[in-house]
This record gives structure tokens, sequence and C-alpha cells, in this order.
């Protein structure tokens, strides 16, 4: 944190950038994340300027092109908030991450995610029906289903249940397991789980009682989908804007739905004790009555002001625009509360909402879209490079006969280089222009390759990667659909920077060109000032020439005067 800190990280990176990996120590960055830990995200005004030192020293060590390993990012999902949200806006990480997701292992994963959610939403939504129709039939003789129909929902339970089981051992192998416990998207993927799991074994054994069956499957439902919702906010950064603004914006809310509620609360409160003891309540229906009219299909006049909840339900549904303000014409001071509700709730406070949601909202997409999208990214690139360099690795690198680190990586790249040099030259065939005449061999030739490699080895192709999971596609499909552009600037204050910056070199162009002019200037009026000398020192010796030429004149005079007088 100290002044000199970030020229010396940089002088010293100069000299050695491996300094940026451990080299057999602890991680420079794993330093930095254990220091800054000991500074608050606000600063009242004695750290700010370690801070800022901090995240010279951060800028510095993460554009000397660390290695990408497991314990690098490990390190970067430690830092504290307020430094992690500097650090994964930086082209330098983003690169990384963009590497990382387009490889095989992270997008056969996050395929795979997205085949299994899709798997246990669409068994689960119908077994659940089926279910709650056995329940509810008047023979309840075998109302559970059996295993084989919801084998689809085991399975699925069972794959995310490895997941978090080797992510745990992964992490804790690289004595990092704080950061799954403090990762609250690990804790939801934990309950989504139990969840499933909970339900699918009810279904099955007939348990528990039919209306609650019911309702905690309804619930369960939401569950659900907000895990298709956080898978989908790990792929493309308007869906992780989305799902960041509706947190932020709920955040922003808690202090004006707390004010709003008791303000239903006092207007429902308000009206009941109003309509109390009047004509209005008191000639309601008896329940005798009330069945009555259920048998002859008649409406029961409404009369929600009568019971608490019923007039709070009322409120609610009033402030969002169903309003009845027929109960209120009894009375002038009905009418004036009405009136005055009206006003409060249902003009100014549904304004101020949508000025809040729509404040909070441009804030979340301006400001903190790439900070929102890039750290849900470094925590899914984080998760999948743990599980890859776990302590099994070297036993999986036996079985698939692989002697070492380097025989494993080199054989991935000749295999990787082969694909994407074969997809390169199936694309260049639609960008290289055919010159040959159309009578020609070659023509004919050309487009009979572009037809098979249009309609049967592209497609085939993209099939066989959907089928493995994107393991079979070549790098720049992979590549197109999973990796996101880099960002510039990572926040407003950042973009003005940049544009300040842009001015200063715009202004000192300006003043380069300004000096080249005058210089010019100077140059061409030296000149002028030469000429002229020369001009002045022509005129002197021209008149003294001619002072001379008359002093001679002025003498012969003399003397011819004397001779005359003589």
């Amino acid at each position: 944190g100290r002044k000199a800190s970030p020229g010396a990280v940089r002088h010293l990176l100069c000299l050695d950038p491996t300094l940026a990996n451990s080299n057999g120590g602890p991680l420079p960055l794993r330093a930095i994340a254990d220091y800054s830990q000991s500074f608050k995200r606000n600063q009242i005004s004695g750290d700010e300027e370690d801070k800022e030192n901090v995240q010279e020293c951060l800028k510095h060590l993460l554009n000397a092109n660390p290695d990408p390993t497991a314990d690098f990012f490990t390190a970067l999902q430690s830092l504290p908030e307020w430094l992690s949200e500097k650090a994964v806006v930086m082209p330098s990480v983003q690169y990384l991450l963009n590497e990382k997701i387009s490889q095989r292992f992270p997008t056969a994963v996050l395929m795979t995610d997205f085949y299994v959610i899709c798997l246990i939403i669409v068994t689960y939504s119908f077994h659940v029906l089926t279910s709650i129709e056995y329940r509810f039939k008047d023979s309840k003789s075998d109302i559970g289903l059996s295993f084989r129909i919801l084998s689809p929902l085991y399975i699925g339970c069972a794959y995310f249940l490895l997941r978090e089981i080797i992510q745990m051992i992964s992490l804790i192998s690289l004595k990092s397991f704080d950061i799954y416990v403090r990762d609250p998207g690990n804790w939801f993927n934990v309950a989504f789980i139990v969840f499933v799991l909970y339900w699918t074994i009810l279904m099955q054994t007939g348990g528990g009682e039919a209306d609650s069956f019911r309702t905690g499957t309804a619930i369960s439902v939401i569950v659900l989908y907000l895990r298709f919702l956080n898978f989908l906010r790990n792929v493309s950064i308007e869906f992780a804007v989305f799902a960041g603004g509706v947190f932020y914006v709920f955040r922003r809310l808690v202090a004006f739905l707390i004010v709003l509620v008791i303000i239903l609360i006092g207007f429902t409160q308000m009206f009941v004790t109003d309509f109390s003891q009047r004509e209005y309540c008191k000639s309601t229906i008896s329940p005798s009555e009330k069945k009555i009219n259920e048998i002859s299909c008649d409406e029961d006049e409404d009369r929600p002001y009568c019971e608490f909840w019923l007039a709070f339900l009322n409120v609610y549904t009033m402030l969002l625009g169903e309003v009845d303000e027929t109960p209120f014409a009894e009375s002038t001071f009905s009418t004036c509360m009405f009136a005055l509700f009206m006003f409060l709730c249902v003009i100014l406070l549904a304004n101020v909402l949508i000025a809040i949601v729509t404040d909070s909202y441009k804030v979340i997409q301006d400001q903190r879209a790439a900070i929102v999208f890039w750290t849900n990214r470094l925590d899914f690139v984080a998760e999948m490079d743990a599980i890859a360099n776990g302590p099994w690795k070297s036993r999986v690198k036996a079985l698939l006969g692989m002697s070492g680190e380097d025989d494993g990586r080199n054989q991935i790249s000749a295999t990787v280089a082969a694909e994407a040099e074969f997809w390169k030259r199936l694309m260049d065939l639609f960008t290289d222009d055919i010159d040959e005449n159309i009578m020609s061999l070659e023509f004919w030739i050309y487009n009979f390759l572009r037809f098979m490699a249009a309609v049967f080895i592209i497609p085939m192709w993209v099939l066989l990667g959907v089928v493995t999971a994107g393991w079979l596609w070549p790098p720049q499909l992979r590549e197109m659909i999973f990796t996101s552009s880099v960002s510039k600037h990572s926040s407003e204050s950042q973009f003005e920077d940049e544009l300040r910056k842009t001015q200063v070199m715009n202004l000192q162009r300006e003043v380069s060109d300004l000096k080249e002019d005058m210089a010019n200037e100077l140059r061409s009026d030296r000149i002028h000032v030469v000429q002229m000398k020369s001009m002045v020192t022509d005129s002197r010796t021209e008149i003294g020439n001619e002072m001379k030429h008359i002093k001679r004149i002025m003498t012969m005079l003399f003397e011819q005067q004397s001779t005359f007088d003589g």
C-alpha cells in the first residue's frame, strides 16, 4: 500500500514477467488478496491512497500475462468486492476468461448443465401434475409413481450433486474452501438439489398431505426456473444484466417497500374503522344465503371493507389500478379518504416506484453491466478450472495413457489445431471469389464442394457437437457462441478518464501543430529580418559612397574657387 509500491511492481515485472506466477512459492495475486482484505469497501479518507496503490499493483500484475492456473482464478475470487470489481473488467482478465470458457471442458459442462436443467424442468412439471391428480382421486390405493418414470429427476439430482461434491474437493485441495462457503450461488445450487430430490421422493412414495404437496411443488417450480435463469446469466451479458438488475433494484426498494406496506396497512385500518357498524357491513349476507346464491349461480355483493384482510387485499388491488369507488360514496369523509388514498398511493407512490426502478436499472445497465457479467463468468471458470485440476487429474491422465503434463497438453493442442484448420478451410469456401468461367470444370467442382459443405458437412458437424455437449465442435464455433466482447471501460468513471485522455491527446496534438506553425513563422520572420539588414547595409554603403562622392565634388569646388581667388 505504499506510494512507491506500484512503481516497484512495474519495474520488477519489466525485468522478469514470470514473477507474476508462483514459481514454486506463494502466488503474488494471493498476497494482494490477503493484504486488501484489511480495507473496507468505503473508506473515510485515511486509506484511500493505499487502496489506489493496491489497485495499481493489481493492474501491473494482471497486465504481465500471468499463467491462467486454477490457483490464479481462485485468488481472483478471493479478492474483496471493491478490488474484484476492478479486476474482472480489465481486458487481460477478460481475455483469459474468454479463452477458458471456449475450451472443451467448460463448454461441455455448460451445455450439459443446460441439457440436465431442461430435462429436470420438463420431467418435474409433467410428473408433478400426474402425482397431484392421483392424490385427489377418490381411490387412493396406489398414488406413488414408479422409479422408472422418475429416473430423469434422480439422474439430474445425482449429476448436480456430483458437481458440487467435486467442486468442494477441488477447492479443499487448493486450500480455498472458504470461497465455496461465501458464494450464495453454491448454497442456492444445494437448495435446488434438495428441493427436487425431496419432492421426487414424495412423488415416488406418495407421502405427504395432498394440499401441502400441491403448495410445496408449486413453490419448488419457482426454484427450478430461478436455477435456469442462474444458468443463463453465465452465458450472455444481457441475462447477467437483467438478473443483477433485479437484485440491485430489490435492494434499493427495501426502504420504499416498508414505507408502502405501512401506508397500505394504515389506510386499510382507516377504511375498516370508517365502515364499521355501518349499514354497508350490517347487511352482510349470512353463510346460508351465500350457499343459496352459489347454488342458484347468483353473484354475491362484495363488501371487502368489513374485514381487515379482505380490506388490505382490496387496497392493494386499488394501488395496481383496479378501483371501485362505489362504497365510498355513502359519506363525505369516506370520499375524502378515498381521494387522499388515490393521490398519495396511486398517483404519488406509484410514480416514485417507477422512478426508483428506472433509475436503479439504468445504473446496473450503464455502470455495472460488465462487472455483473464478468464476475459470474469468473465464478464459473474458476469452478471448472478447480475441477479440471483436482487431485484426480494425474489418475485420469494415467488412465488415458498420457505420461505427463506436456504430453497431454500437446495431444489436445494438436487435435484442436486440426479441427480449427479444417473449419477454417470450410469457411474459406464461402469467402473466396470464383474467377473461373461458368462453363469451366473448376467452377462446378468449387460449387459442388460448397454445396456438400453447406448441406452435409457443416450441419452434421454442428449436430455432432450438440450431441457431445460441444466437445467435438471446432474452436471457432465455441468462441462464437460462448465468448463475449472485451469491454474497454469498466465503469462510467473509467469512460470519463478515457475521454479526458483523448481530449488531452487532442490538445497536445493541437499544441504541437501550433508550435510548428510558430516555428515556421519565426523562420520566415528571421529571413525577412536578414533581408532587411542586408538592404539596410546596402543602403548604408550606397549612402556612404554618395557622401564620399559629394565630399570629393565639394573639395574640387573649393579648390577651384581658391584658384580663382588667387
